[in-house]
């Protein structure tokens, strides 16, 4: 049993692995993206809309890297980085809810963005922002990494309850 179950913990630290490295690469690989894409003509929309989904990006690459951590190492203390992820997503949403603002601003009043590009990368990165708090604080929205997620997404069970949203209940109900 304990040869099993190293062997599991084994495959799904391989699993995982990348999840981190990926989020933590998109932080600034995006913004990275669309500045060389646009020739860096962006202006306060597009840096207004990037903040919380490179902030987004953060915590899902501490929260892989902290899932990680946990799986390798007994002494690691989870429940603290859930706790601090926890208590930060009012600011998040509120960053966020900033973020869809300010790009419906960049549509609507003239002289906001720096022009068309700066438009649509605002949008892109408010979209992406809101997509991934969905994806960290509430459905999982990501299939494409793991067969049996996407088998039952295309089983019509829809969007499970997303992991860091069930250890962000999990850690708070044995903590009361």
């Amino acid at each position: 049993m304990a040869k099993q179950s190293k062997k599991n913990v084994h495959k799904l630290v391989a699993r995982l692995g990348p999840y981190w490295k990926m989020e933590a690469s998109a932080v600034i690989l995006i913004p990275a993206t669309m500045a060389l894409i646009t020739k860096a003509n962006l202006g306060w929309a597009t840096i207004i809309s990037s903040l919380p989904m490179m902030l987004m990006l953060g915590i899902g690459a501490l929260y892989w890297r902290g899932k990680l951590l946990r799986l390798v190492r007994s002494d690691y203390d989870f429940a603290s980085l859930i706790h601090a992820i926890a208590r930060i997503r009012t600011p998040v949403q509120i960053l966020t809810l900033i973020a869809i603002i300010s790009t419906a601003f960049a549509w609507i009043i003239p002289g906001f963005a720096v022009g068309q590009p700066d438009k649509i990368c605002a949008t892109i990165a408010a979209v992406l922002a809101v997509l991934e708090y969905i994806n960290y604080y509430h459905r999982q929205l990501q299939h494409f990494d793991n067969v049996a997620d996407f088998q039952r997404l295309l089983t019509g069970k829809g969007f499970r309850q997303s992991q860091m949203a069930r250890d962000i209940r999990a850690i708070s109900f044995n903590r009361k």
